[in-house]
């Protein structure tokens, strides 16, 4: 008996642990998925910097609680798997977004970002945001077009004074 208690605790700091750390939380149905649906998606989600958790409904609303996380126990009905976007909010919902679009036994429901409970309109929003990449690419784009700019302008005088003596050399070869 004592060894399942020890069981659910660790389990619950775990889930706690996972809360903590996230980015965003997904809550999402998973019934009728196959066990390699599971495992694609848990790939899918390591790769773009989240992970799947599943736990019973009753340890995670002790896990949510304990890492400050309010306003979910409303949603914590059915089988449930939990979303974690650890590296940043975008990826992990992202993935689990498109996932939920070629897998329709896996439903999306709600979660929680930045501090507040988000319905499915506000994960699709979150999930159509530009990754962390993408932005960090913009970015340097951004910071690069004076530098390039600037360049081209400074350059744009010799290669004129250099196309003017190249064309003088050869008027006077033919001459």
């Amino acid at each position: 008996m004592g060894s399942l208690r020890k069981i659910k605790e660790t389990k619950i700091q775990e889930f706690q642990q996972s809360a903590s750390e996230s980015k965003a939380i997904l809550l999402a149905e998973y019934k009728g998925l196959t066990v390699h649906q599971m495992e694609d998606l848990r790939h899918q989600l390591r790769e773009a910097g989240g992970r799947l958790q599943v736990i019973k409904n009753t340890l995670a609303k002790i896990g949510l609680g304990n890492a400050g996380i309010d306003g979910l126990d409303d949603h914590l009905k059915g089988q449930l798997a939990f979303v974690f976007s650890t590296e940043d909010a975008v990826g992990g919902t992202k993935a689990a977004f498109e996932f939920s679009k070629k897998n329709p036994p896996f439903i999306l429901k709600s979660g929680y970002f930045d501090g507040r409970v988000i319905d499915i309109a506000a994960i699709k929003e979150l999930a159509n945001l530009p990754g962390r990449e993408e932005l960090q690419a913009r970015l340097v784009g951004t910071l690069m077009a004076p530098l390039a700019e600037f360049a081209g302008t400074m350059s744009a005088g010799l290669i004129e004074f250099v196309g003017t003596l190249d064309a003088k050399a050869v008027k006077m070869a033919t001459d």
